[in-house]
């Protein structure tokens, strides 16, 4: 079983309430996903071809979101995006500050330093890094 499974089953159980087909259907399509997503993705892909309403995909993204499955990620723009966490965990995020433009990279320094850190009095469970910058085409506009 994966990690957001496990999550999943345990938030379920901890807060006593049952494992639906939708919210199993919902994971399964979130977890085959390798990119970033939104409530868009989910109604226009997801929701028309598993019969689940608009509710219905809001409620289990807030469940996912309370269980640590998924995370929202603060990038500009209208739409709000979020990613799995377990995939999240793997790289970080520069974005430009002039036209949005969202590129992941991977470091395996700063994941080192981050998984090694101890914080006094407090228990890392996950860590997101934003690097917020000028990317080389607006830096070539300029």
């Amino acid at each position: 079983m994966t990690k957001s499974k496990e999550k999943l089953d345990n938030y379920l159980k901890e807060h006593e309430l049952r494992q639906t087909t939708e919210r199993t259907a919902m994971l399964d399509y979130i977890m085959q996903l390798d990119s970033h997503f939104s409530i868009g993705t989910l109604m226009n892909d997801f929701a028309p071809t598993h019969h689940i309403s608009k509710m219905s995909v809001y409620r289990n993204l807030e469940l996912f979101l309370k269980a640590n499955i998924v995370v929202m990620h603060p990038f500009p723009g209208d739409e709000i995006i979020y990613e799995l966490s377990e995939r999240a965990e793997t790289h970080y995020h520069r974005i430009c500050t002039q036209c949005g433009a969202v590129k992941e990279f991977h470091d395996a320094k700063t994941s080192k330093l981050l998984k090694s850190h101890r914080f006094k009095g407090f228990t890392m469970k996950s860590n997101h890094v934003y690097i917020h910058g000028i990317c080389s085409k607006c830096r070539n506009k300029s």
